[in-house]
């Protein structure tokens, strides 16, 4: 018999909504995603939500609803300004931390749910870093290990709590009566040429320093070399994207080039 296309595509229709009708009838349709992650299956906290396994399509409300934490510690800890603190998605937070130099999303979660919880947690997988306030409450909130401790002294983001953009000091402004061919000052208050060394943070590795930026802050080509294990790729080039790309961890790979730079000065 030669079934033709007309009903064959009555056929497969019939086959698809009769299955998910049966499904339906049975209790095992669902349109919604399960927001559950897996849980511990050994030790103390067998039978508890892991919070290895949070996705960045949880939301905030979602992470106090699993692991039990106030959305108003989970506002502090990730810098949430939205009046509906439990609706923001955690996929948001690298977007909304892009000035940051270093990476904050939901590996940040991760650590701050595990930490503040004091559920086990490897140290040794991704590189996940956390803002001071973050920090501060998880402090407040249980005791950390050494280990714990020492891993948060490398990944908290202390720029994170530096202004945006400097304060100006009026005082220290030249005012409408100078004369424009008054010799200028020096941030330090002497005159001439700028010291190059007046300001440390120009000497510091962060997310936009490029291997020439090493050769200028005076380290030599052979310690790069000699450190990256590798010939000295392209000038122009982060530091930071030359180290996702080889797989190395930026910052470790940092503490080691700023060695480095330190003793150049």
């Amino acid at each position: 018999m030669r079934i033709t296309p007309r009903w064959m595509a009555v056929f497969v229709v019939t086959v698809l909504f009769g299955g998910i009708l049966v499904s339906m009838g049975l209790g095992e349709w669902t349109t919604k995603t399960n927001k559950e992650p897996l849980k511990f299956t050994e030790g103390k906290y067998a039978g508890e939500n892991n919070p290895a396994d949070i996705r960045g399509s949880y939301t905030f409300g979602d992470v106090s609803r699993l692991f039990d934490i106030p959305l108003e510690d989970l506002a502090i800890a990730f810098r949430i300004l939205e009046a509906d603190v439990a609706a923001v998605p955690l996929k948001s937070l690298e977007e909304n931390f892009a000035y940051l130099e270093e990476e904050l999303g939901t590996g940040s979660v991760k650590l701050f749910v595990a930490l503040y919880k004091g559920y086990p947690y490897d140290l040794s997988g991704e590189d996940a870093f956390l803002l001071p306030e973050a920090v501060e409450l998880i402090k407040q909130k249980t005791t950390l290990s050494q280990e714990q401790l020492d891993y948060l002294a490398i990944y908290t983001i202390s720029e994170a709590t530096a202004p945006a953009a400097p304060l100006i000091d009026e005082s220290t402004q030249p005012s409408a009566g100078d004369s424009e061919g008054e010799t200028a000052r020096t941030p330090t208050g002497g005159l001439g040429t700028p010291d190059p060394k007046q300001d440390h943070e120009e000497f510091v590795i962060a997310g936009k320093t490029t291997f020439q930026d090493l050769l200028d802050w005076g380290v030599k080509q052979e310690d790069i070399e000699k450190t990256i294990a590798q010939p000295l790729p392209s000038l122009n080039l982060l530091i930071k994207d030359w180290a996702a790309a080889e797989g190395f961890s930026f910052s470790t790979l940092k503490a080691q080039l700023q060695a480095l730079v330190d003793a150049a000065k």
